[in-house]
């Protein structure tokens, strides 16, 4: 599914006139798209107030009024303009549900009362007041509307966009429409996803309203969303006559004294993503809890001060680098004094693709990042995202797509911005965001979960970017499987670990995708560089 911006919507309209599709027609395909959802959504009655702005929002918002009224339920709708001062397809949509069921439609007096007596007695309300044209706070007239729509007690459907929402951000600008379920057009906009806007979104349903194919290709959406066909497809395929070696080699450095549990948890997330060998590399003062903790994984123990790796952790490492597909480093690592350098010098050696994650990330300095350019992972979450780029998290958390992006293509890295939504940013400029999880993910240890399957899928063929995006979804998917029959709060990074099987299986089961293929199906393994050749239709 594509993201794309306010200004692209309006161009494709435009487009789509130009090209011989009249407005009116694209107007009754989104209304018809808004009666549909409140059809099948909305089983709390047959009462229903539309309120519509003077634009094309308004229009949708007429035409799903006709059509509720033609389907028997009760409609009142109201406009905040005189029918004169609709725009000219809004106003044809006017005028044919006042010609049809004469009554339905009031001009809305600045007391409201009529409004107010409206919705105490409805079920439903739909949005029609601004769509995605607001820049600025709502005042007046449409911010009482607003509030009058958010008092009551009523199933509220948004049409395209919550009125007070700006469309191209997750940021809260003033009061919104607070919807229970958003009708989106053609495409997702930025604040269906972004929070805290999506908090006002409630369930997304996204309706055809007719352009085009040609058209979708003159235009290059600022984002794509991880859909599950494409997921199921781009799991890295099992030779049925492979091993060890053809699944791959991950080396997890990883651990400090006190935070053994993160390397334990980063080696079973690669280890779970289908790895055919893992080897943990940490602290000896950790290594007999890890050998312990995890029997399918080799462990080295590197000298260390006072349970960190220091510089001389570096020379038991080398015969593992060598033998390694894909280095994960630091979950659990810690931030002595000595630690940073440890990194930087381990990153500058190594040549194999890297995951690096916690605090390896802090160790990361704009040299560090031009070593790993072309070849690695990063999975920040925004507070480590703050420090890589000096803004604040709230900033961070409102344009995550934009900051993925441009972070990305300047360091040639393929960027995991943990959040909700993760946002993975590619060198190319490509940023998809992850549709799966919820809040069982908030919990210390979730994130080594993730760069374990992301070092897994990367040892089992997939490419940085893929890796990514299949880790971010199946992450989250996991969760998803897990609060179906458990509460979000309950829910632990070891119950993460036990449910990736099930959730795995699940997906390799979607569509009938196959667990396995024939041998001449299957390339010989492989770790490519970043690209993203094969997911710009994600």
């Amino acid at each position: 599914m594509n993201v794309v911006s306010g200004r692209q919507i309006k161009e494709l309209d435009r487009a789509a006139v130009e090209a011989g599709i009249p407005a009116g027609d694209l107007m009754e395909n989104a209304g018809r798209g808004v009666a549909d959802a409140v059809r099948r959504r909305s089983s709390r009655g047959k009462k229903v107030v539309v309120v519509a702005g003077k634009g094309g929002n308004g229009g949708d918002a007429l035409v799903a009024a006709r059509i509720l009224c033609e389907e028997g339920l009760h409609v009142r709708a109201f406009t905040l303009s005189s029918i004169d001062d609709l725009i000219e397809t809004t106003h044809e949509k006017a005028n044919l549900l006042n010609e049809r069921f004469p009554g339905t439609l009031s001009v809305l007096d600045d007391d409201l009362d009529e409004l107010d007596k409206a919705l105490a007695a409805a079920d439903c309300a739909i949005d029609g007041l601004l769509g995605i044209g607001v820049d600025r706070p709502l005042s007046g007239r449409y911010l009482n509307v607003v509030r009058a729509v958010n008092r009551d007690d009523l199933f509220r459907v948004a049409v395209d966009l919550p009125s007070g929402l700006p469309s191209d951000s997750g940021a809260i600008i003033g009061e919104a429409i607070s919807a229970d379920l958003t009708v989106c057009m053609a495409a997702y906009k930025p604040a269906h996803l972004l929070y805290p806007a999506r908090a006002h979104c409630g369930e997304i349903s996204v309706v055809s309203v007719g352009y085009p194919d040609t058209l979708w290709k003159s235009i290059t959406p600022i984002a794509h969303v991880a859909e599950k066909e494409w997921i199921a497809e781009h799991l890295p395929v099992r030779r049925p006559d492979g091993h060890k070696g053809t699944f791959g080699r991950v080396l997890v450095v990883a651990g400090s004294l006190g935070m053994s549990g993160a390397a334990i948890l980063c080696a079973e997330g690669a280890l779970r993503s289908g790895a055919g060998l893992v080897t943990v590399a940490c602290p000896r003062s950790i290594q007999a809890i890890i050998a312990v903790a995890l029997p399918e994984a080799i462990t080295i123990g590197l000298p260390d001060q006072e349970g960190h790796p220091t510089q001389d952790s570096l020379a038991p490492l080398r015969d593992a680098l060598a033998r390694a597909d894909i280095l994960a480093i630091g979950p659990g690592f810690g931030r002595a004094n000595d630690t940073g350098a440890f990194v930087r010098t381990l990153i500058a050696e190594v040549k194999s693709p890297l995951v690096i994650d916690a605090d390896g990330l802090f160790a990361l300095n704009t040299e560090a990042l031009s070593e790993v350019a072309g070849r690695t992972v990063l999975t920040p979450h925004p507070g480590e995202m703050s420090r890589l780029i000096e803004r604040p998290t709230g900033e961070i958390d409102a344009d995550r797509i934009e900051i993925a992006r441009s972070f990305a293509s300047e360091h040639n890295v393929v960027l995991a911005l943990k959040g909700r939504p993760t946002a993975i940013g590619t060198p190319k400029g490509d940023v998809f965001l992850n549709p799966t999880g919820n809040t069982g993910l908030a919990t210390g240890g979730s994130g080594d979960v993730l760069t374990g399957i992301i070092a897994g899928f990367i040892a089992g063929g997939s490419s940085l970017a893929d890796a990514a995006i299949l880790g971010a979804y199946v992450h989250g998917y996991a969760a998803d499987y897990l609060a179906r029959d458990h509460s979000e709060r309950s829910i632990i990074p070891s119950d993460l670990i036990a449910a990736l099987p099930h959730a795995i299986a699940e997906l390799e089961k979607y569509g009938l995708v196959p667990r396995v293929r024939r041998p001449h199906e299957q390339p010989e393994h492989r770790i490519q560089a970043p690209s993203l050749h094969e997911t710009t239709d994600a």
